[in-house]
Order: C-alpha cells, then sequence, then structure tokens
C-alpha cells in the first residue's frame, strides 16, 4: 500500500484533487500548510516519489529537504526524517504515546529515522509541530 493515494506520475493532482481527497482532515491539511509556509518560511513544492508513494507536497528549507506531505483518503501522512540528534531532542518534548512509538520504530537509514505519521485529527497536528521544529531548531 502506498503512503499517498495519487501514484500516477501522467496525472499531477492539483490543490482542488488535494482538497477532495483530504476532505475531512481538510482543515488540519491547510492549518499545516499555512503554518509551514507562512510561520516557518519553507518552500513547498509538489513532487513525485515513486509508485509506493506517490505525489506528496515536499517542504524545504536552504534546498534540504524538511518534511514530506502525502494526500490520502479523509486524512494524510506526513513523513519527517529526524537524525540522531534531532529525535533526542523530539523526544523531550510532550508527544501523544502514538508518536513517541512512531519515531522509535522509525527505521533508520544513513540520512536519519523516517518517521511517517497519519493525520487524523487537531492532537495529531500538534506533535506534527513539535516534530518539524526539533528537525529544524536541533543541528546534528
Amino acid at each position: 500500500m502506498s503512503k499517498g493515494i495519487f501514484t500516477d506520475k501522467n496525472r499531477k493532482p492539483g490543490p482542488k484533487d488535494i482538497e477532495v481527497t483530504v476532505s475531512r482532515a481538510l482543515g488540519n491539511w491547510k492549518e499545516l500548510n499555512e503554518f509551514l509556509r507562512s510561520t516557518l518560511k519553507l518552500k513547498g513544492e509538489l513532487k513525485f516519489y515513486g509508485v509506493n508513494y506517490g505525489w506528496a507536497i515536499r517542504y524545504s528549507k536552504s534546498g534540504k529537504s524538511v518534511i514530506a506531505l502525502y494526500p490520502a483518503k479523509d486524512s494524510f501522512t506526513v513523513q519527517i526524517i529526524l537524525k540522531r540528534e534531532q529525535v533526542k531532542a523530539a523526544l523531550t518534548h510532550k508527544l501523544s504515546p502514538g508518536t513517541k512509538d512512531a519515531v522509535n520504530r522509525a527505521h533508520e537509514f544513513n540520512e536519519g529515522r523516517w518517521v511517517y505519521l497519519t493525520i487524523d485529527d487537531k492532537s495529531d497536528l500538534v506533535d506534527i509541530l513539535t516534530l518539524v521544529k526539533a528537525r529544524l531548531e536541533t543541528r546534528s
């Protein structure tokens, strides 16, 4: 199963396609995208990551990926890569048990742990913002 719902490389989804797809999670989708663009000043671009992942909005700072958002049916999945020091910093913050578990279970690659979280409600969004801040504020 893919991370996102848009897995056809030849069919790039538009904003309306994404809004209709994330549907029930649209408020969280818009709030997170707005925060990443306006508050954190990250650059977002729609990027295709292959059939196992699909199309995602990748946010970056100074050319380095910070977070990717994969639209899904009535929700969306975020991917954030955390290096060892960023994991330690993130785990010092108040996170939900599910998010802590996801961070601890994430597979560690050379570039860090690939943490995937599905955003279903507002509490999930708070955890994502905490992880993004740990990613940006902690040197590794």
